[in-house]
């Protein structure tokens, strides 16, 4: 199973990776993040094909994929 992990203490709500995730997996969030940002939230997590697109268009590093592989 894949897991998505978001910290919102570093993402600044820029859409990145909303817009490039082929599935949909993601939106920005209704309630503000730590520093002000309506950080991206996981709405789909089943629907994540582990492509790591958002990981890696990623500016602020915010987002990690783990697919349980070593």
């Amino acid at each position: 199973m894949v897991e998505i992990y978001i910290d919102e203490r570093l993402c600044k709500g820029c859409k990145y990776c909303i817009t490039l995730c082929p599935t949909k997996v993601l939106v920005l969030s209704d309630k503000l993040g730590p520093k002000g940002y309506f950080p991206a939230i996981v709405k789909n997590p089943d629907g994540c094909m582990a492509c790591r697109l958002c990981e890696i268009i990623c500016p602020d590093f915010a987002i990690s994929i783990d697919t349980g592989e070593s």
